[in-house]
């Protein structure tokens, strides 16, 4: 997949189709409007592209309510192109953009430089200056100009309507197993592992201490999780908190994986989410966090025994 931070490209690339939006989470209802773009591109021999901005535009017009991102950008590259986009625009966030109103979008940037045979969006799309242009404005302007146009519609499960808002309060509610639901894999944090104080070890439940830039961390409790290095994912059991029992002041991501054995210290791993085992709680004494960890590890344990092999 090409990536290209400004709309000023030199190579032309046949019959453009694009979507646009901020794609955090890629969840499946990104998924969806992916797959339109993609088929759509191959109906006309085009090219599938998806257009996006960073930061993230509400990190810049709501400050004060920061979100924190389900996909940094190196992982939303990743699932788009897994996804079947060939060309990807990343575009600044900038003061110029926002000042641009939606006709000069439509006529000087999709248009005039990017020369699109069509636009597919999602139903709640927005652009241009104060968001003045929509769904209609595009259609309008398709109808007039000539390029293919449409709009995907929401998906709902439980009556709700899925979208990244959701699946980030979900995962900071820390109901993961709900949150994969709509995002079509296991949320995913990733790191490098640290030197801890080896409680774990000394219980027979040897940690990885993991360090992550990654903003959205699930919820505080223990979590049935995988860890991935070397290309291979090992079963593991995850506790996020502040490890009340021993009055921890810092905010830890201990991991316990199941069935190996050896030195991970500096290393870059992943660890996927897939349900959360129980809140954190204070145990009395190390005994009986000791036979807790124990029934948290067989539940584990139990979990990717019986789950269904992919």
């Amino acid at each position: 997949m090409k990536i290209f931070e400004s709309f000023d490209v030199a190579a032309k690339f046949p019959n453009p189709v694009l979507t646009i939006g901020n794609y955090d989470g890629v969840h499946i209802g990104h998924k969806r409007i992916i797959k339109r773009v993609v088929e759509k591109a191959a109906e006309i021999s085009g090219t599938p592209m998806l257009m996006t901005f960073a930061p993230h535009p509400h990190s810049i017009l709501k400050p004060d309510s920061y979100i924190r991102l389900i996909t940094p950008p190196s992982v939303k590259e990743r699932l788009v192109a897994e996804n079947g986009i060939e060309v990807m625009f990343v575009i600044p966030f900038s003061a110029h953009l926002r000042s641009i109103a939606p006709q000069s979008f439509i006529e000087d940037i999709l248009i005039g430089k990017l020369g699109v045979a069509g636009v597919i969006v999602g139903y709640d799309f927005r652009f241009g200056k104060g968001g003045a242009g929509d769904v209609e404005m595009l259609r309008d302007f398709a109808r007039r100009k000539g390029f293919y146009f449409d709009v995907v519609e929401a998906i709902t499960i439980d009556d709700e309507k899925i979208g990244s808002n959701r699946i980030r309060r979900l995962i900071m509610d820390g109901d993961v197993k709900k949150a994969n639901e709509l995002l079509d894999r296991p949320h995913m944090i990733e790191g490098v592992v640290v030197h801890g104080v080896n409680r774990g070890k000394n219980m027979g439940f040897p940690t990885i201490n993991f360090e992550t830039v990654f903003e959205l961390i699930p919820h505080n409790g223990v979590y049935i999780t995988e860890v991935e290095f070397d290309g291979k994912r090992w079963p593991s059991v995850t506790n996020i908190g502040f490890n009340p029992t021993f009055d921890g002041k810092k905010l830890l991501v201990e991991t316990h994986i199941l069935g190996y054995v050896g030195d991970l210290y500096d290393r870059d791993v992943k660890i996927y989410f897939h349900d959360r085992i129980r809140s954190e709680r204070k145990f009395k004494d190390m005994a009986e966090l000791k036979g807790r960890i124990a029934a948290d590890v067989s539940i584990a344990k139990e979990y990717f025994q019986n789950r269904p092999s992919v």
